[in-house]
């Protein structure tokens, strides 16, 4: 009994935080509803994430909350992001609500409201969802994917009851916003993208695949030459094909312009 009543009362910020924001926003009643959902759903049916221990063995396990991988978090945020775009309202902050579950958990090393009993837990309870951190957030907020990874990223655990609230509901709103923002790309991203490819098409493109081929016959030369082992080819293949990958990787300016483009899409 103990145990549930802990539960709930982890939940009552998740929620506090999730009204406050549909609030100033403006939600209807239905969306407010969802958006409230997603936020405890990771409680509900939690994210699994595959690790392998010690000893080698691959195992499945829950995915933690206090620490929580920004991919997992970007997942969510991509799907809300895509319903969005989709017109799926519903969907859209239900995997919101969800993923800023992640975030408002990170926001204190042990999870939000996984605090030790006592005093340090009443006390984070008893402080007020900010309104002037919400409205924060939405001022500050970019729609951008990669201005959402840096605010994930921002997040600092703290012990501090007031600074966890502080944090939870500045980067909670500022991510929504970043979410619900503008659905049509600007020009200039639209222009800066064309030339990005262009450049990466004509230039980065070549010079990657001319550095796999050049490795490759290199690897094949000196197998014939130096009568190397089937295993050993295979790895110098390998790393000619990894040597080309990394290469076109290297055009960082192309594959943040497809990412902040693709954040206009509705695939």
């Amino acid at each position: 009994m103990l145990k549930r009543d802990g539960l709930r009362l982890k939940w009552k910020s998740h929620i506090s935080i999730a009204k406050a924001i549909a609030a100033s926003i403006g939600f209807p009643k239905d969306l407010e509803k969802e958006f409230v959902q997603g936020s405890i759903e990771p409680d509900k049916r939690p994210d699994r994430v595959v690790g392998v221990s010690g000893r080698g063995r691959v195992y499945v396990a829950r995915a933690p909350h206090h620490k929580p991988s920004l991919s997992i978090v970007m997942k969510h945020v991509w799907d809300a992001r895509i319903s969005y775009l989709n017109n799926d309202s519903a969907g859209s902050v239900r995997s919101l609500g969800r993923a800023l579950h992640y975030v408002q958990d990170s926001c204190v090393s042990k999870g939000f409201l996984g605090l030790s009993h006592g005093s340090r837990e009443e006390d984070l309870l008893s402080q007020m969802v900010s309104l002037e951190f919400i409205e924060a957030g939405f001022k500050e907020a970019v729609c951008s994917p990669h201005y959402v990874k840096d605010t994930i990223r921002s997040v600092k655990p703290s012990t501090d009851s007031k600074e966890i609230m502080r944090q939870a509901c500045l980067y909670s709103a500022a991510i929504t916003k970043a979410v619900l923002g503008e659905k049509k790309p600007s020009t200039k991203l639209l222009e800066d993208y064309e030339t990005a490819k262009e450049r990466y098409r004509r230039r980065t493109i070549p010079i990657s695949t001319g550095i796999s081929l050049a490795i490759l016959l290199a690897s094949i030369t000196a197998f014939i030459l130096l009568h190397l082992e089937s295993w050993q080819l295979a790895l110098l293949l390998t790393t000619s094909i990894s040597a080309g990958y990394l290469t076109q990787k290297l055009d960082h300016k192309y594959h943040y312009l497809k990412e902040e483009a693709k954040w206009f899409t509705t695939k």
